[in-house]
């Protein structure tokens, strides 16, 4: 793979190979003391954990309004899970599964696409969703490096009022650890079947007044069988945290990635071929404490994605036809935010600010034009929070957009919480949520030409007679709408050390973007025009209604059972095909244990009843996996180790996607270091 950061990876990667040689920097300074904070990372994991994902204010679980469920550093590394999608499966209602073994995909409720599209996804406020094609965040949640994740709140249900178009269905936070609790240096390896090698080096060293971080990390393996579906990602990332004053805090962040992944099934449509994706990213989030309870912060942000994505299809249209198909582009994003939360009295807090977002996309033979195509998204939010009586507690929340394609559009939140006692808590409340079309549903023109003759290369505009129209967009879709209703009881029974959330909802999609036929002129052959082509319009959703929730029970000490389980019905929309979609009941159970010596074990069990994802999925009639993990912390000296051994789909191979993809049995053994 070529390209910017492929020299930088290059380099990182030589510095891997020479790990042993990295431990002298460990002498470096390691010191882990904080300023003064609003919330401090002790907050997090209390009794009821303080999250910042749901309003935009600090908020104890029992005062969001909606159910979150949060996942901690050290259940990731228990779990055995090799990429975020995977730990995924521990919340309730989260459906997952692998269009191959190199694009693995998490989904809320339905599996209504296989892009993650209808989910958004932050990394310490920074959005991974990619509008360059359907709508994407799997690629981004594939990049991302689990051992410096710090925590990962998942608000299950959507959030347009807080976050705008996109926070559709589901809204995962990812949290990264500050760098001043990673100091020193950490060297972990993993390998095992199915031809997988992992390998991360991590260095961390700074002062009470700043801290700073170096990761890189590679991941491999050999996908599913039978399928050409190879994955190799590598990352390289950089974090700075640094208190400038008392009331200050500065986090910046630098990253680099590529990821090369094989794909397609070998069709004459849909050939062999690897996939190239390359990103490269830039963060700033400053925040000033302006007094104990207000808080004003600033945000700042720019990316860039490459994808190459080539394949030449060949047919027969009265004779042999080849026709190459160019899917490659690039998309640039740049973000700035300003957000204030205060009290007004005390009984009253707000949180207020606004968003600017701007993107430019070129990638000429997806839209047949020269040049880019741009876009301005700005967003103005409100969360107003009143506490008329101490077990009441009222939220209202709003979101104003504007969109240069789509217009404007307003996504309000109104909720209730009410204390029954301090550990238990009832909560009532209604959302509208929204998703934006994306440049590709707006605007696409995908064209395929012959090159039989050897016009291999194409001119936009060319008249050469065209033998295939994979996409040509009317341009009159509009944005997805979701209108939500819900209960909900959090409940902590301290005498059996027992912590329970549940969760009903009724979610009513209008609206939905679908692909749909339709006839397009043929500008070189005007009396022969071409029927059928994909156009993007919008259709009547799905509705669903059901409930979920999860346990998290530890009768002794060393042991955690946690149970997450959706029960779902749903009535289609324009397809009938959407019953399908979502299982009638998806459950997930995980036994954590500390044995005798120290040894770590754990077990995850995730099982649902048929249903099949969209875009060409089969229906799944066997989803249940089993993983198991034993691991073995030790210490040498001032040396401190894991040791571990996982064994995912230790019951044997199931189905994902299509009837003929198996996930089978794999294992894998991971050294980790921490000096």
């Amino acid at each position: 793979m070529g390209g910017y950061p492929s020299r930088i990876l290059s380099n990182a990667w030589r510095g891997v190979a020479l790990a042993p040689a990295c431990l002298a920097l460990a002498s470096l300074p390691v010191l882990a003391e904080h300023g003064p904070q609003q919330v401090s990372e002790l907050d997090y994991f209390q009794e009821l954990p303080v999250v910042l994902s749901v309003s935009r204010l600090a908020q104890p679980l029992n005062e969001v309004p909606g159910a979150v469920t949060v996942i901690d550093r050290e259940l990731i590394r228990r779990s055995g899970a090799r990429d975020v999608a995977e730990v995924l499966r521990l919340v309730p209602g989260f459906l997952f599964t692998s269009r191959n073994g190199a694009n693995p995909q998490a989904a809320y409720h339905s599996g209504m696409d296989v892009f993650g599209s209808r989910m958004q996804v932050y990394v310490d406020g920074r959005s991974l969703y990619s509008s360059f094609f359907l709508g994407d965040t799997h690629v981004g949640l594939r990049g991302l490096v689990l051992e410096d994740i710090e925590r990962i709140e998942v608000l299950r249900g959507s959030n347009s009022a807080s976050y705008g178009a996109n926070a559709f269905l589901g809204v995962v936070n990812i949290v990264t650890r500050n760098a001043a609790d990673s100091h020193g240096t950490m060297v972990s390896a993993t390998t095992g079947d199915k031809g997988i090698e992992d390998n991360v080096v991590r260095h961390g060293w700074g002062d009470q007044h700043a801290s700073f971080r170096i990761t890189a990390a590679r991941r491999k393996d050999h996908g599913i069988d039978r399928l050409y579906d190879d994955s190799h990602i590598s990352r390289l990332q950089f974090r700075a945290d640094w208190l400038p004053s008392p009331n200050d805090e500065v986090m910046l962040q630098l990253g680099a990635g590529e990821t090369a992944r094989g794909d397609g099934e070998g069709l004459a449509g849909n050939p062999f071929r690897t996939v190239e994706q390359r990103d490269l990213y830039f963060s700033l989030h400053w925040q000033r404490q302006l007094a104990p309870d207000e808080k004003l912060e600033f945000r700042a942000s720019h990316e860039r994605e490459s994808f190459v994505d080539k394949a030449l299809l060949t047919g027969n249209i009265g004779g042999p036809v080849s026709a190459f198909n160019d899917s490659s582009g690039s998309v640039q994003r740049t973000g700035l935010s300003l957000q204030h939360a205060l009290p007004l009295s005390p009984a009253l807090r707000l949180a207020w600010g606004g968003e600017w977002r701007y993107e430019l996309l070129d990638a000429p033979f997806l839209y047949f034009m020269a040049g880019s195509i741009s876009l301005h998204q700005w967003r103005g939010f409100a969360t107003l929070e009143w506490r008329p009586h101490e077990r009441w507690l009222l939220q209202a929340s709003g979101m104003q957009e504007g969109h240069s394609y789509t217009g404007s559009a307003f996504s309000p939140r109104l909720a209730a919480n009410f204390h029954l006692t301090p550990d238990h808590t009832l909560r009532a409340g209604v959302t509208k949520s929204q998703r934006s079309p994306t440049f590709y549903e707006l605007r696409a023109d995908t064209r395929l030409f012959n090159l039989t003759a050897g016009n291999f290369i194409v001119p936009v505009g060319a008249q050469i007679p065209v033998v295939g129209w994979l996409y040509s967009s009317s341009g009159t879709v509009k944005a997805e709408s979701l209108i939500t209703h819900e209960l909900g009881y959090l409940g902590h029974f301290r005498e059996a050390n027992l912590k329970i959330d549940a969760r009903a909802f009724v979610e009513r999609m209008n609206d939905r973007i679908t692909v749909e036929g339709r006839t397009v002129q043929n500008p070189a052959l005007p009396a022969f025009p071409w029927t059928n082509v994909r156009d993007f319009v919008n259709r009547p959703g799905p509705h669903l209604h059901g409930f979920e929730y999860q346990f998290d029970w530890r009768p002794l000490p060393g042991t955690r059972f946690m149970l997450a389980e959706m029960h779902i019905r749903s009535k289609v929309g324009a397809a009938a095909d959407e019953a399908l979609e979502a299982p009638f009941r998806n459950t997930s159970l995980t036994w954590l244990q500390r044995l005798p010596g120290g040894v770590e074990f754990s077990a995850i069990s995730t099982a649902s009843t048929p249903f099949k994802w969209a875009a060409g999925g089969d229906l799944i009639d066997t989803p249940r996996r089993l993983d198991i993990r034993l691991g073995m912390p030790f210490a040498l000296g001032g040396t401190r180790g894991e040791a571990s051994v996982t064994v995912q789909a230790i019951n044997g191979g199931h189905q994902i996607y299509k009837r003929d993809q198996r996930f089978d049995r794999r294992a894998y053994a991971t050294l980790r270091l921490d000096f």
